[in-house]
């Protein structure tokens, strides 16, 4: 190359390399993507963007405890493996779904004040033994997977599980909290899940050594432990389905409420039926009912109910609960009467107790297998039209 041309070629690629200087890498490169992308069809920047926003790791909401700042950089010392896929982790007994991670079964804390505390195992005891588990799901805080606990045959009676935990770091920080919760994941059916099985936790230990000692700890951990039970299908959302209010008036046939019934199934040979609904009346004015019936959405057949002081029960044929298919829409009618001297008048239908594993609520139902007399959910489970003259 020439003397005078190299140095004319040298002059044009310092005047560039200045000029791009001036800009960040990233803005030139972000500017030749985004003429890039703008040129596209809009269908191809929508595909681009879903693409985008699939793969960005998800926020995950806050987790049971109100865990320490020291605690957080435990976590982060301690990678897990996946996190909990489920947000919901109240304590409440619940009914656990055959084939699906249970509901949490239990949260505790620990706590070391001598010294750091590196965990190396953690155990769990049920009540009883239930066929229907087939591992447990122990998590952090975050809801990061600490991992699964198995059930352990050097300890008879089969209800203690064993988390082996020695090949990673967990080392819990001298007088920092650190809390945990664990679910259950139960067997289907076909694999030896059971209907109907009681799942709760009696205890939970952890063992370790102190972080500055050497010696060797143990510790029997206090927290909330639910009851459940295990079905195969459940009912997951009962709602109102009228409206907020409505105008209370006299006549024969009037809607009194409406309700939707929402479920699931965990095998195709499963049932999920309503079998009766026992509603809490509340009413002023001197408003009566007389021939109270129930109307399930896509028929005209009708079933009758009856009327004890403030409490209206129906009872279910297997066409007017099921669930099977779909959701589905009950309505009640009933003759009213509203006096004419009543200053204000009001009704109300409530389906108020959701139950537990031992006292009976508001909705019973089966799931072909057993008959549950309770739902799990918080109470007043659903009300209806509040209805006002």
């Amino acid at each position: 190359m020439p003397h005078t041309m190299f140095h004319r070629f040298l002059s044009i690629a310092t005047i560039a390399a200045t000029v791009l200087a001036a800009f960040p890498a990233h803005a030139r490169t972000v500017d030749r993507v985004n003429s890039a992308y703008y040129r596209q069809p809009l269908y191809m920047r929508l595909s681009r963007r879903t693409i985008r926003a699939t793969v960005r790791k998800p926020v995950r909401p806050p987790r049971i405890s109100s865990a320490s700042s020291s605690a957080s950089s435990v976590s982060s010392a301690f990678p897990a493996s996946s996190y909990d896929p489920d947000s919901d982790v109240s304590l409440g007994g619940r009914i656990a779904l055959l084939g699906d991670a249970s509901p949490v079964l239990g949260s505790v804390k620990v706590f070391n004040n001598a010294e750091p505390l590196r965990i190396e195992t953690v155990t769990v005891t049920l009540e009883n033994a239930v066929t229907s588990v087939d591992h447990l799901l122990i998590y952090d805080h975050d809801g990061g997977l600490l991992g699964s606990a198995r059930l352990d045959s050097s300890v008879s009676g089969g209800k203690t599980y064993l988390l082996n935990i020695k090949t990673r770091k967990l080392t819990i920080p001298q007088r920092s909290e650190y809390s945990f919760y664990v679910r259950a994941q139960l067997k289907n059916r076909d694999a030896g899940g059971v209907s109907a099985e009681l799942l709760q936790i009696d205890s939970i230990a952890v063992a370790g050594v102190g972080g500055w000692s050497n010696r060797t700890y143990a510790q029997s951990l206090t927290g909330t432990f639910g009851m459940h039970q295990t079905a195969r299908s459940m009912i997951t959302g009962i709602i109102n389905a009228g409206a907020v209010n409505e105008p209370l008036l006299s006549g024969s046939d009037r809607e009194i409420g409406r309700f939707r019934f929402i479920g699931v199934r965990n095998d195709g040979g499963a049932d999920l039926r309503l079998a009766q609904l026992t509603f809490t009346l509340s009413h002023v004015g001197g408003v009566t009912l007389s021939d109270v019936q129930i109307v399930a959405d896509g028929s005209s057949d009708r079933a009758s109910c009856t009327i004890s002081s403030s409490t209206i029960t129906c009872p279910l044929s297997a066409s007017f609960g099921s669930l099977t298919s779909s959701s589905r829409i009950l309505t009640l009618l009933a003759d009213v009467t509203v006096p004419s001297t009543a200053p204000r008048a009001s009704l109300q239908l409530s389906l108020n107790e959701p139950g537990t594993s031992s006292s009976a609520g508001s909705i019973q139902w089966t799931d072909g297998t057993t008959t549950f007399d309770w739902v799990g959910f918080e109470g007043p489970v659903a009300r209806g039209t509040y209805y006002s003259y």
